[in-house]
């Protein structure tokens, strides 16, 4: 049977690969730096999720603690910038599944991280 860590390790890398299809997709529709309606600062940190994303899932995979704080760093900062970027266009939370969906995700990997931490076997 596989640990409890494991399992939060598995939720983690698939929610970063789903992610980083979406970028991808996204690139591929629309070219390099796709997301035009946003600043280019904007746009320039939500393509790089492109890589950053399965990088971080990599270094789960491979049980580094560089993943976990990459995974935080990603989560906290997306949700932060995409709070922000939604509030200034005057949308609620009710109004983005995506946003909702990110802030549940950010709070699980709050939760999932010390034990991701403590797991390196």
């Amino acid at each position: 049977m596989r640990s409890v860590s494991s399992w939060l390790r598995l939720a983690c890398i698939l929610c970063l690969a789903g992610a980083a299809l979406n970028h991808a997709a996204d690139v591929w529709r629309g070219g390099w730096l796709p997301y035009g309606y946003a600043p280019l600062w904007l746009n320039t940190f939500w393509t790089s999720l492109t890589l950053l994303d399965p990088l971080a899932a990599a270094l789960l995979w491979r049980r580094s603690p560089g993943g976990v704080w990459l995974l935080l760093g990603i989560m906290l900062t997306d949700v932060t910038v995409n709070l922000r970027f939604s509030l200034h266009l005057g949308s609620t939370l009710e109004d983005s599944a995506a946003l909702l969906a990110q802030i549940l995700f950010l709070g699980f990997v709050l939760g999932a991280a010390p034990t991701l931490l403590r797991d390196r076997t």
